[in-house]
């Protein structure tokens, strides 16, 4: 069974999901040049898989200089490493006014 999608009620535009052709109505073939779309589908394509290598810190980012390779992972080391040190040494504070240690 052909699936049909409505572009345009006023006029009669429908789509068929499964060969990928606008007609008229359901008769005759309107062409429509749709290689504009698939350049843009390309570019779309290109971002998703550059967001979905993000989170893989094997990978580069899209737009970086070459022999960029695992980036973030040192980024990941790092940040790990900023906070840790942060949060270690708000601890070691808290356990001084709690202990009553005099500086």
């Amino acid at each position: 069974m052909a699936t049909y999608v409505f572009i345009d009620q006023n006029i009669p535009l429908v789509y068929t999901v499964e060969t990928g052709v606008i007609t008229k109505g359901f008769g005759d073939l309107l062409f429509v040049d749709v290689s504009p779309i698939e350049e843009q589908i390309k570019k779309l394509e290109t971002l998703v898989d550059a967001y979905e290598h993000s989170l893989d810190p094997r990978y580069p980012p899209l737009n970086s200089f070459p022999n960029r390779d695992g980036v973030y992972a040192i980024s990941g080391y790092f940040k790990s490493a900023f906070f840790g040190f942060w949060i270690g040494l708000g601890i070691m504070a808290l356990l001084a006014i709690i202990l009553g240690v005099k500086f």
